[in-house]
């Protein structure tokens, strides 16, 4: 029995399975993802959860309106998918995140082995509560996690007017 692929499904394997990272259009989806759904009340940080060239998981923080300081941008995406995969390992995934994820929020990303991340500006300035680099705690996961930073820095600053330190 032979399998014919059509020349459209080829192409669509083929575009999933090359998708570049970091990618403008995913970041900009999320720029604007976040400004509509943030509202500027403590929830300036967006989170996509991208497989191949689809966006599969979509977090916003809500840490202020649910009063509950685990409820990160990247937490909820994160919580959210793997509910509906029923498992949860991102090893195919890509994190896209606004702003250089937390130690908390990095400490899930390399406990779920996701391929990598992608993150619009370093905040590390703003959260005044614990001061670990994201990035030391990256070196320290037994499966390497790429990592693509000050990713259309500019405009991911301007979700809530913030600015480079």
């Amino acid at each position: 029995m032979k399998v014919r692929i059509s020349i459209h499904l080829y192409l669509a394997l083929f575009l999933i399975l090359n998708m570049q990272h970091p990618n403008k259009k995913i970041m900009r989806e999320l720029i604007e993802y976040t400004k509509k759904k943030g509202k500027g009340k403590n929830n300036s940080s967006g989170c996509f959860i991208v497989k191949g060239d689809k966006v599969i998981s979509k977090g916003i923080s809500t840490v202020g309106r649910y009063k509950d300081p685990t409820a990160h941008g990247e937490m909820n995406a994160v919580k959210k998918i793997c509910r509906k995969q029923k498992n949860y390992y991102l090893k195919e995934c890509w994190i896209y995140s606004t702003q250089i994820p937390c130690p908390m929020c990095t400490s899930l990303i390399v406990w779920a082995e996701a391929k990598g991340i992608v993150w619009g500006w370093d905040g590390m300035h703003t959260w005044g509560k614990l001061n670990i680099d994201p990035k030391i705690i990256l070196k320290t996961a037994k499966k390497k996690i790429k990592i693509f930073g000050n990713f259309l820095e500019d405009e991911c600053l301007k979700i809530k007017g913030y600015t480079k330190r």
